[in-house]
């Protein structure tokens, strides 16, 4: 994910056009082969040595790209590299204590250590590191006496793109970056389009949706973080993950309200023209890295009663077209012995207006013939107050992990 500082974009006619690098063009994959170069060259190395090389690079790439901005962009392809790498501490030893005793030992003395031995023999710099090496057993303590600095840290590993690889992440991060500061994301699928991939990352990533069938496909209404929350990082970040997962399907168009520079503009994507290449491999499995639904399944398959319900993963799309409103359960509970069915959502991110308007296509589903629970999270939301009232109304409410008993009291009152 790129930084506030290297999202870069211009407005054209009140539409935003985010920054793209071709792919095609060779000064652009020659910069972002020199940067990979860079990066996997210094594997076993200091970070303040790669830091130092890259502010070296950075005056000569960044004009080849653009005189202007040009050194942003670098700085953003950069940004991404670092997320393929890994970290380590130069050392088993715990800096802190050293660094610690170096200066109780210093401390302790009638006058501040001598650099150099002098005639009156006062004790040095050298005498205090040579005690602290004979106390700890480490040979050299000035050396890794910072080594808990991010500067001291060694590049153990590095995953290398492809300059293509990287380009392509880097036009894919330029649009995460508008959806920070979105108000409200618009996404029509197309008849074609894998709706159940979509909702499978809107769910992952906990986003407050409103599903509506059309006449071909679906439109989802994404809320975003200004439209809820405030300018609330956790939830901007959700929002961009979803980007790269709706980029593995087709046919969809993309409108979102954002704020740009204090003022409202229009994003406008869609999977025909924008370009977009996803970085996702798609999910292997329906839950996957989903800890709450993940840690549910088990915690279901641990209990010792159940009381002959068992768990299913969900069964699609409920739709209800007098209310221009669908459901997407999470999973299905199917009795053994009378094949009842019930169906069970868990919401990530709430609002008030989004609980009330769950608890309404509650009530129709019930006066339809399903049968529908919805547990939220405690910690998600943003009104104590309507979740008092929607718990009323069956919404199941948790606050870590949603448990097997509360699901199970749920079925019994409905």
């Amino acid at each position: 994910m790129l930084r506030s500082e290297h999202v870069i974009a211009r407005l054209s006619r009140g539409k935003l056009v985010p920054h793209r690098l071709a792919n095609d063009d060779p000064r652009v994959l020659e910069v972002a082969e020199e940067l990979c170069a860079l990066y996997a060259g210094h594997v076993g190395h200091p970070r303040a040595r790669l830091e130092l090389e890259l502010a070296a690079h950075e005056e000569e790439l960044g004009p080849r790209l653009d005189p202007r901005r040009g050194f942003r962009v670098v700085r953003g392809l950069w940004k991404l590299l670092e997320e393929r790498a890994s970290w380590a501490s130069p050392t088993a030893a715990d800096p802190y204590a050293i660094r610690t005793r170096v200066f109780e030992l210093a401390a302790a003395l009638p006058e501040p250590p001598a650099e150099e031995p002098g005639l009156l023999e006062a004790p040095t710099r050298d005498d205090v590191l040579s005690r602290v090496a004979a106390e700890t057993g480490i040979e050299d303590p000035a050396t890794l006496m910072y080594a808990d600095r991010q500067g001291a840290q060694i590049l153990e590993g590095f995953e290398e793109p492809s300059p293509e690889e990287l380009v392509a992440r880097y036009n894919v991060a330029q649009v995460q970056g508008l959806l920070y500061a979105a108000r409200e994301l618009v996404v029509d699928l197309g008849p074609e389009a894998d709706a159940r991939l979509v909702f499978h990352y809107v769910k992952l990533q906990g986003l407050i949706y409103a599903l509506e069938p059309a006449s071909r496909g679906y439109r989802l209404r994404l809320d975003g973080p200004l439209s809820i929350f405030g300018a609330t990082r956790k939830y901007g970040l959700r929002l961009a993950k979803f980007l790269p997962g709706l980029l593995l399907t087709a046919p969809w168009s993309l409108s979102a309200i954002v704020e740009w520079r204090d003022r409202e503009a229009y994003l406008e994507l869609d999977s025909e023209t924008s370009g977009l290449e996803s970085h996702y491999l798609g999910p292997r499995a329906e839950h996957e890295a989903d800890p709450v639904r993940e840690a549910f399944v088990r915690a279901w398959e641990r209990a010792k009663d159940t009381g002959g319900w068992k768990v299913e993963p969900g069964a699609g799309v409920l739709s209800f077209p007098e209310r221009k409103a669908a459901l997407v359960p999470d999973f299905t509970l199917r009795h053994a012995d009378t094949a009842e069915r019930v169906h069970l959502e868990v919401l990530g991110f709430w609002s008030e207006r989004n609980l009330v308007e769950r608890a309404a296509l509650l009530r129709e589903a019930r006066g339809r013939g399903h049968r529908v629970l919805v547990a939220v999270s405690e910690r998600l939301g943003t009104s104590p107050e309507a979740l008092s009232e929607a718990v009323e109304g069956g919404v199941i409410p948790f606050k870590e992990r949603l448990a097997p008993k509360a699901v199970l009291a749920a079925l019994g009152e409905t």
